[in-house]
Protein backbone atom coordinates (compact mmCIF):
# COMPACT_ATOMS: atom_id res chain seq x y z
CA UNK A 1 0.00 0.00 0.00
CA UNK A 2 2.68 2.72 0.92
CA UNK A 3 3.81 3.04 -2.82
CA UNK A 4 0.47 1.78 -4.41
CA UNK A 5 -1.51 5.08 -2.66
CA UNK A 6 0.78 8.00 -3.93
CA UNK A 7 0.37 5.99 -7.62
CA UNK A 8 -2.94 5.87 -7.53
CA UNK A 9 -3.29 10.02 -6.51
CA UNK A 10 -1.32 10.36 -9.68
CA UNK A 11 -3.89 9.01 -11.86
CA UNK A 12 -6.31 10.84 -9.80
CA UNK A 13 -5.70 13.62 -8.82
CA UNK A 14 -6.66 13.65 -4.54
CA UNK A 15 -5.42 14.62 -1.28
CA UNK A 16 -5.49 11.39 0.39
CA UNK A 17 -6.01 7.76 -0.02
CA UNK A 18 -6.48 4.54 2.49
CA UNK A 19 -7.43 1.07 2.28
CA UNK A 20 -9.86 -0.73 4.39
CA UNK A 21 -9.46 -5.11 4.38
CA UNK A 22 -12.62 -6.23 5.28
CA UNK A 23 -13.71 -10.05 6.41
CA UNK A 24 -15.97 -12.04 5.10
CA UNK A 25 -18.87 -10.63 7.54
CA UNK A 26 -18.16 -7.17 6.13
CA UNK A 27 -15.97 -6.10 9.24
CA UNK A 28 -13.10 -3.86 9.14
CA UNK A 29 -10.09 -5.91 10.20
CA UNK A 30 -7.35 -3.84 9.13
CA UNK A 31 -6.63 -0.18 7.86
CA UNK A 32 -4.20 1.83 6.11
CA UNK A 33 -4.50 5.58 5.53
CA UNK A 34 -1.56 7.71 4.45
CA UNK A 35 -1.87 9.94 7.18
CA UNK A 36 -2.84 8.21 10.27
CA UNK A 37 -3.76 9.92 13.45
CA UNK A 38 -1.59 10.48 16.41
CA UNK A 39 -2.42 8.57 19.51
CA UNK A 40 -3.92 11.41 21.49
CA UNK A 41 -6.34 12.03 18.71
CA UNK A 42 -7.04 8.37 18.25
CA UNK A 43 -7.60 7.91 21.79
CA UNK A 44 -9.87 10.86 22.13
CA UNK A 45 -12.09 9.47 19.10
CA UNK A 46 -12.08 6.10 20.63
CA UNK A 47 -15.84 6.34 22.22
CA UNK A 48 -17.38 6.42 18.93
CA UNK A 49 -15.16 4.06 17.56
CA UNK A 50 -18.42 1.57 17.07
CA UNK A 51 -20.48 4.12 15.71
CA UNK A 52 -17.62 4.36 13.25
CA UNK A 53 -17.58 0.99 12.58
CA UNK A 54 -21.03 0.35 12.29
CA UNK A 55 -20.97 3.68 9.44
CA UNK A 56 -18.18 2.22 7.64
CA UNK A 57 -19.56 -1.29 7.60
CA UNK A 58 -23.35 0.25 5.94
CA UNK A 59 -21.22 2.17 3.37
CA UNK A 60 -18.97 -1.13 2.63
CA UNK A 61 -21.93 -3.22 2.02
CA UNK A 62 -23.87 -0.43 -0.33
CA UNK A 63 -20.85 0.34 -1.72
CA UNK A 64 -20.22 -3.86 -2.64
CA UNK A 65 -23.87 -4.31 -3.55
CA UNK A 66 -24.07 -1.50 -5.72
CA UNK A 67 -24.17 -2.36 -9.70
CA UNK A 68 -21.51 0.57 -10.30
CA UNK A 69 -17.90 -0.49 -9.83
CA UNK A 70 -17.09 2.72 -8.40
CA UNK A 71 -18.71 4.89 -5.70
CA UNK A 72 -18.78 8.52 -5.35
CA UNK A 73 -19.33 9.88 -1.81
CA UNK A 74 -20.34 13.78 -1.98
CA UNK A 75 -19.06 16.02 1.36
CA UNK A 76 -21.96 15.69 3.19
CA UNK A 77 -20.27 18.84 5.54
CA UNK A 78 -18.76 22.19 4.60
CA UNK A 79 -15.52 21.28 5.59
CA UNK A 80 -15.97 17.72 4.46
CA UNK A 81 -13.77 15.45 2.30
CA UNK A 82 -15.52 13.96 -0.93
CA UNK A 83 -14.71 10.35 -1.44
CA UNK A 84 -14.33 7.89 -4.03
CA UNK A 85 -14.57 4.22 -3.24
CA UNK A 86 -13.85 0.86 -5.16
CA UNK A 87 -14.55 -2.41 -3.58
CA UNK A 88 -11.27 -4.74 -4.61
CA UNK A 89 -12.42 -8.27 -5.09
CA UNK A 90 -11.59 -11.51 -6.56
CA UNK A 91 -13.40 -14.31 -7.53
CA UNK A 92 -13.22 -15.24 -3.65
CA UNK A 93 -15.49 -12.24 -2.81
CA UNK A 94 -14.27 -8.89 -1.56
CA UNK A 95 -10.81 -8.37 -0.09
CA UNK A 96 -11.85 -4.74 1.13
CA UNK A 97 -12.05 -1.13 -0.32
CA UNK A 98 -9.90 1.42 -1.38
CA UNK A 99 -10.90 5.22 -0.71
CA UNK A 100 -9.91 8.60 -2.48
CA UNK A 101 -10.60 11.50 -0.37
CA UNK A 102 -10.40 15.03 -1.37
CA UNK A 103 -10.72 18.00 0.34
CA UNK A 104 -14.21 19.86 0.05
CA UNK A 105 -12.23 23.12 -2.06
CA UNK A 106 -10.88 20.75 -4.67
CA UNK A 107 -14.01 19.34 -5.80
CA UNK A 108 -16.61 16.54 -6.00
CA UNK A 109 -14.93 13.13 -8.14
CA UNK A 110 -16.07 13.33 -11.67
CA UNK A 111 -17.26 10.02 -14.20
CA UNK A 112 -13.35 10.57 -15.71
CA UNK A 113 -12.08 9.73 -11.91
CA UNK A 114 -14.51 6.82 -12.09
CA UNK A 115 -13.38 5.81 -15.08
CA UNK A 116 -9.83 6.36 -14.42
CA UNK A 117 -10.02 4.23 -10.84
CA UNK A 118 -12.39 1.22 -12.84
CA UNK A 119 -9.38 0.89 -15.54
CA UNK A 120 -7.37 -0.14 -12.82
CA UNK A 121 -8.47 -1.92 -10.16
CA UNK A 122 -8.26 -5.28 -11.24
CA UNK A 123 -4.91 -4.55 -10.95
CA UNK A 124 -5.37 -3.38 -7.50
CA UNK A 125 -7.22 -6.08 -6.73
CA UNK A 126 -4.76 -8.91 -7.91
CA UNK A 127 -2.24 -6.45 -6.03
CA UNK A 128 -3.94 -6.79 -2.75
CA UNK A 129 -4.55 -10.79 -3.07
CA UNK A 130 -0.99 -11.51 -3.99
CA UNK A 131 0.79 -9.27 -0.81
CA UNK A 132 3.44 -10.96 0.91
CA UNK A 133 3.47 -13.93 -2.02
CA UNK A 134 6.73 -13.15 -3.59
CA UNK A 135 9.41 -15.89 -4.36
CA UNK A 136 12.07 -15.84 -2.21
CA UNK A 137 15.03 -14.95 -4.27
CA UNK A 138 17.58 -12.37 -4.10
CA UNK A 139 16.08 -9.29 -6.24
CA UNK A 140 12.65 -9.62 -4.42
CA UNK A 141 13.96 -9.60 -1.17
CA UNK A 142 16.56 -6.80 -0.82
CA UNK A 143 15.86 -3.56 0.48
CA UNK A 144 17.42 -0.33 -0.04
CA UNK A 145 16.61 2.65 2.29
CA UNK A 146 13.61 5.10 1.03
CA UNK A 147 13.62 8.93 2.11
CA UNK A 148 11.04 7.97 4.64
CA UNK A 149 12.54 8.45 7.84
CA UNK A 150 12.36 10.41 11.21
CA UNK A 151 13.83 10.74 14.85
CA UNK A 152 12.80 9.78 18.24
CA UNK A 153 14.02 10.91 21.56
CA UNK A 154 14.14 8.13 24.50
CA UNK A 155 15.63 7.55 27.51
CA UNK A 156 17.60 4.05 28.03
CA UNK A 157 14.38 2.26 29.68
CA UNK A 158 12.75 3.07 26.13
CA UNK A 159 10.01 5.79 27.21
CA UNK A 160 9.59 7.86 24.60
CA UNK A 161 10.62 11.92 25.41
CA UNK A 162 9.78 13.37 21.69
CA UNK A 163 8.52 11.89 18.45
CA UNK A 164 7.29 13.66 15.55
CA UNK A 165 4.27 12.26 14.42
CA UNK A 166 5.53 10.46 11.47
CA UNK A 167 7.98 9.37 13.72
CA UNK A 168 5.21 7.31 15.83
CA UNK A 169 3.53 6.72 12.35
CA UNK A 170 7.05 5.14 10.78
CA UNK A 171 7.01 3.12 14.99
CA UNK A 172 3.10 2.31 14.66
CA UNK A 173 3.87 0.38 11.16
CA UNK A 174 7.15 -1.29 12.20
CA UNK A 175 6.16 -2.68 15.16
CA UNK A 176 2.38 -3.71 14.68
CA UNK A 177 0.37 -6.39 12.46
CA UNK A 178 -3.27 -4.68 12.73
CA UNK A 179 -3.75 -0.99 12.72
CA UNK A 180 -7.07 -0.49 14.42
CA UNK A 181 -8.59 1.84 17.40
CA UNK A 182 -6.84 0.13 19.86
CA UNK A 183 -3.02 0.42 18.26
CA UNK A 184 -3.98 3.88 17.10
CA UNK A 185 -5.18 4.91 20.51
CA UNK A 186 -1.75 2.99 22.28
CA UNK A 187 1.08 5.84 22.85
CA UNK A 188 3.13 2.94 22.49
CA UNK A 189 2.82 -0.65 21.72
CA UNK A 190 4.41 -3.94 23.45
CA UNK A 191 6.55 -3.81 20.29
CA UNK A 192 7.87 -0.55 20.16
CA UNK A 193 8.94 -0.67 23.95
CA UNK A 194 10.94 -4.17 22.99
CA UNK A 195 12.67 -2.99 19.57
CA UNK A 196 13.72 0.49 21.51
CA UNK A 197 14.96 -1.41 24.61
CA UNK A 198 16.90 -4.05 22.35
CA UNK A 199 18.69 -1.02 21.08
CA UNK A 200 19.17 1.00 24.17
CA UNK A 201 20.90 -2.66 25.10
CA UNK A 202 23.05 -2.61 22.02
CA UNK A 203 23.79 1.03 22.66
CA UNK A 204 25.20 0.38 26.02
CA UNK A 205 26.65 -2.43 24.95
CA UNK A 206 28.75 -0.86 22.42
CA UNK A 207 29.90 1.77 24.71
CA UNK A 208 31.26 -1.00 27.09
CA UNK A 209 33.69 -2.41 23.95
CA UNK A 210 31.35 -5.03 22.54
CA UNK A 211 32.04 -5.10 18.98
CA UNK A 212 27.89 -4.75 18.00
CA UNK A 213 25.94 -2.79 15.61
CA UNK A 214 23.64 -0.21 17.32
CA UNK A 215 20.69 -0.93 14.82
CA UNK A 216 17.78 -3.26 14.46
CA UNK A 217 15.75 -4.31 11.48
CA UNK A 218 11.97 -4.87 12.33
CA UNK A 219 10.03 -6.85 9.35
CA UNK A 220 5.93 -6.13 9.67
CA UNK A 221 3.20 -6.64 7.22
CA UNK A 222 3.84 -2.63 6.33
CA UNK A 223 7.52 -3.16 5.32
CA UNK A 224 10.93 -3.25 6.54
CA UNK A 225 12.34 -0.51 9.02
CA UNK A 226 15.33 -0.29 10.39
CA UNK A 227 15.73 1.76 14.06
CA UNK A 228 19.65 3.06 14.46
CA UNK A 229 20.77 4.03 18.09
CA UNK A 230 23.08 7.20 18.78
CA UNK A 231 23.05 8.26 22.70
CA UNK A 232 22.71 11.87 22.70
CA UNK A 233 23.76 12.38 26.45
CA UNK A 234 25.23 10.63 29.38
CA UNK A 235 23.71 10.59 32.78
CA UNK A 236 22.07 8.44 35.66
CA UNK A 237 20.52 5.29 34.61
CA UNK A 238 17.41 5.89 32.96
CA UNK A 239 18.09 9.25 32.30
CA UNK A 240 20.38 9.73 29.36
CA UNK A 241 19.17 10.18 26.52
CA UNK A 242 19.07 8.29 23.13
CA UNK A 243 18.50 9.49 19.53
CA UNK A 244 16.79 6.45 17.08
CA UNK A 245 16.92 7.25 13.69
CA UNK A 246 13.57 4.61 12.21
CA UNK A 247 13.78 4.73 8.53
CA UNK A 248 11.71 2.77 6.33
CA UNK A 249 13.27 0.45 3.23
CA UNK A 250 11.68 -0.55 0.03
CA UNK A 251 12.33 -3.46 -1.84
CA UNK A 252 14.72 -3.10 -4.93
CA UNK A 253 12.32 -4.64 -6.77
CA UNK A 254 9.97 -1.58 -6.50
CA UNK A 255 13.29 0.22 -7.69
CA UNK A 256 13.66 -1.85 -10.68
CA UNK A 257 9.60 -1.30 -11.47
CA UNK A 258 10.09 2.18 -11.69
CA UNK A 259 12.71 2.13 -13.80
CA UNK A 260 11.58 -0.75 -16.16
CA UNK A 261 8.32 1.78 -16.60
CA UNK A 262 11.37 4.53 -18.08
CA UNK A 263 12.21 1.71 -20.67
CA UNK A 264 10.47 1.66 -24.11
CA UNK A 265 9.51 -1.92 -23.85
CA UNK A 266 6.47 -3.28 -24.62
CA UNK A 267 3.35 -4.60 -22.18
CA UNK A 268 4.51 -7.76 -22.61
CA UNK A 269 8.64 -7.15 -22.46
CA UNK A 270 7.71 -5.46 -19.48
CA UNK A 271 5.98 -8.56 -17.78
CA UNK A 272 8.78 -10.60 -18.93
CA UNK A 273 11.07 -8.81 -17.55
CA UNK A 274 9.70 -7.98 -13.92
CA UNK A 275 9.07 -12.19 -14.05
CA UNK A 276 12.70 -12.53 -14.41
CA UNK A 277 13.87 -10.06 -12.12
CA UNK A 278 11.65 -12.19 -9.65
CA UNK A 279 13.70 -15.49 -10.46
CA UNK A 280 11.05 -17.44 -12.01
CA UNK A 281 11.42 -20.10 -14.78
CA UNK A 282 10.47 -20.01 -18.30
CA UNK A 283 7.85 -22.99 -16.65
CA UNK A 284 6.52 -20.08 -14.14
CA UNK A 285 6.21 -17.81 -16.13
CA UNK A 286 4.64 -19.69 -18.91
CA UNK A 287 2.43 -20.44 -15.45
CA UNK A 288 1.88 -17.35 -14.05
CA UNK A 289 1.34 -15.54 -17.54
CA UNK A 290 -0.96 -18.61 -19.16
CA UNK A 291 1.11 -18.98 -22.43
CA UNK A 292 3.32 -21.57 -23.92
CA UNK A 293 6.60 -22.45 -23.00
CA UNK A 294 7.30 -21.14 -27.22
CA UNK A 295 5.50 -17.46 -26.30
CA UNK A 296 7.93 -17.12 -23.13
CA UNK A 297 11.02 -18.02 -25.19
CA UNK A 298 9.85 -15.70 -28.06
CA UNK A 299 8.88 -12.73 -25.52
CA UNK A 300 12.70 -13.02 -23.81
CA UNK A 301 14.68 -13.43 -27.07
CA UNK A 302 12.88 -10.28 -27.93
CA UNK A 303 13.66 -8.58 -24.59
CA UNK A 304 16.99 -9.67 -25.42
CA UNK A 305 17.14 -7.93 -28.35
CA UNK A 306 15.96 -4.85 -27.34
CA UNK A 307 18.27 -4.49 -24.59
CA UNK A 308 21.21 -5.56 -26.73
CA UNK A 309 22.11 -8.42 -23.67
CA UNK A 310 22.88 -11.96 -23.86
CA UNK A 311 21.42 -12.92 -20.32
CA UNK A 312 18.86 -12.84 -17.90
CA UNK A 313 21.58 -11.39 -15.30
CA UNK A 314 21.98 -8.81 -17.73
CA UNK A 315 18.76 -7.66 -18.49
CA UNK A 316 17.65 -6.86 -15.18
CA UNK A 317 21.14 -5.12 -14.65
CA UNK A 318 20.64 -2.65 -17.63
CA UNK A 319 17.24 -2.22 -16.70
CA UNK A 320 17.89 -1.43 -13.32
CA UNK A 321 20.94 0.25 -12.89
CA UNK A 322 23.69 0.28 -15.52
CA UNK A 323 21.92 2.10 -18.87
CA UNK A 324 20.00 5.21 -19.39
CA UNK A 325 16.49 4.71 -21.11
CA UNK A 326 16.70 3.56 -24.49
CA UNK A 327 16.04 5.39 -27.29
CA UNK A 328 12.89 4.55 -29.09
CA UNK A 329 13.37 2.92 -32.66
Amino acid sequence: MLPLLPALRELIPSSLAGFFWINACGELRNLYVERLPPPELARGCRGGTREYELAFRRSFVACAESPDEIAALRATEPDGDHVLCAIARTHAGALGQLRLYRRAEMGPFGERERSDLASVMHYVSHGVADAGRLPHDQLAFAYEDCDEEAMIVTDCQGAIHFASEKGLQLLLLATVRDIGPASLGAPIGEGAARAIKLLCGKLTASARGVEVTPAVTLDSPWGRFVLRGYRLSDGQRGEARIGLRIQRQVPMILRFVDAMGRQPLSPQQREIALQIALGRSNQEIAAHMGVSLNTVAYHIKQLFLRLNVHTRGEAVEKIAWREPALEPG
